[in-house]
């Protein structure tokens, strides 16, 4: 998915993530993070979307809630990844 990381002035967003496994999985509290995003409406969306992914229709009760956290970025460096292996079969 394209997306713009990063405005001008380097702020970035991510959607923190509070959900609870069913109670049958021993109802454990995990925390995740996703982004980084350029706006602040793409996290809210991801934590929405979790919201409503976790959600007990009979009920309307969730086991997820959430937040956006914003940060700065303040230097970006190159990566050069690793020369890619060739999947093409040497046929002499």
């Amino acid at each position: 998915m394209a997306r713009k990381m990063m405005k001008g002035h380097g702020a970035v967003y991510r959607a923190v993530i509070n959900w609870t496994e069913v109670p049958e999985k021993g109802a454990t509290l995990h925390t995740e993070y996703e982004g980084p995003y350029g706006e602040p409406s793409a996290a809210q969306g991801r934590v929405t979307f979790w919201e409503n992914n976790l959600r007990d229709y009979d009920t309307g009760e969730t086991r997820a809630a959430g937040h956006v956290e914003e940060g700065v970025v303040t230097n970006w460096t190159s990566h050069t990844p690793e020369e890619k292996r060739s999947w093409k079969v040497d046929r002499a």
